[in-house]
């Protein structure tokens, strides 16, 4: 059965199989009313980007490269602040969505408020601190489904357009219909259908949107309980695990290291400084102090390694030069 649209379920979850975790889901608009709102101004990033941007009077200032949000809102859609113009021979611009008159997939036409434009670099200089890009920063990269408790990769980034013509950021494509859209096989993409994981339900792992999300308050990271951080720690490469458990208070880090995989809980102490790691043992029951401080004792058995598992795709790094290092 084809989906005309994607209904998204607000308030209440909408029922599922026993055990089963609710997940957005592809639904006919017919169904009972009530439950769910739905957005049919629904677009991908991925068809949003590489378009032309023109001034008012028609010249080309350059090409649509990426589209970023602030993280650091308190309350109220995330939505798009500021467009990356990549142009042929002169640096990149930030511009403030203020300054956008019409975006559309065929192009983007500005008004004069270009010219609070600001440079940008490669090395991420011109972004604000809460600030990243949902093309470099999300897209192919890999994020941690809270809600689900899986790893998964960004095939697409979900946006809605909203009545006043802005873009409201709503969630992230993790399914294989994605992959085959952008390949250009839209029957199939039809077919296998779309998977979104809301924003406000996943963990970013790319470098510069773990960091942000560390440093936001609204993130879902630090909403979790204990539990959650567990699910969390044993997804996450163990450096990003590390930085994790180091904004959460000595006791509930002791909690979440008892909870996790023993060799993952050794290789997430060790990463930390010593006096950190110290504070989160101390805070562990005495005879489990005992035990994970003769561990800690222990030589490491591959001292200099890099530690990686298998579950997790290496964390992207910023670019250089426009592409991932």
């Amino acid at each position: 059965m084809v989906c005309p649209a994607i209904t998204l379920y607000a308030g209440a979850a909408p029922p599922t199989a026993a055990g089963s975790t609710p997940r957005w889901r592809c639904t006919l608009a017919s169904h009972e009313p009530g439950t769910r709102r739905k957005r049919s101004g629904l677009l991908w990033l991925s068809r949003e980007t590489g378009q032309e941007v023109l001034r008012a009077d028609g010249t080309v200032v350059g090409l649509v490269a990426d589209l970023s949000v602030e993280l650091d809102q308190p309350s109220g859609p995330q939505m798009v602040q500021r467009l990356l113009i990549r142009r042929r021979r002169a640096p990149s611009l930030l511009v403030p969505w203020t300054a956008v008159v019409e975006f559309g997939r065929h192009g983007v036409l500005l008004n004069d408020g270009i010219d609070t434009a600001v440079p940008f670099d490669p090395d991420g200089t011109g972004l604000r601190d809460h600030e990243i890009l949902l093309l470099r920063d999300v897209l192919d990269t890999q994020v941690v489904d809270i809600v689900g408790q899986r790893l998964a990769r960004v095939s697409d980034v979900v946006l809605n357009r909203t009545a006043d013509g802005r873009l409201e950021l709503v969630g992230a494509e993790v399914g294989f219909g994605g992959v085959l859209r952008r390949l250009g096989l839209h029957r199939l993409a039809v077919r296998a259908g779309d998977d979104v994981v809301d924003w406000t339900d996943l963990h970013l792992t790319s470098e510069r949107g773990h960091t942000v999300q560390l440093n936001t308050p609204r993130s879902a990271v630090h909403h979790l309980d204990e539990s959650g951080l567990v699910a969390l720690v044993d997804r996450l490469d163990v450096e990003s695990a590390a930085e994790v458990l180091a904004t959460t208070k000595p006791l509930v880090a002791a909690r979440v290291i008892h909870g996790s995989d023993p060799v993952i809980g050794e290789k997430v102490l060790r990463a930390m400084p010593g006096d950190r790691a110290a504070h989160i043992v101390a805070a562990m029951p005495s005879a489990h102090a005992k035990r994970w401080l003769a561990r800690l004792a222990r030589a490491h058995a591959h001292p200099g390694r890099r530690s990686l598992r298998f579950q997790v795709w290496p964390r992207r790094r910023r670019t250089t030069g426009g592409r991932s290092r």
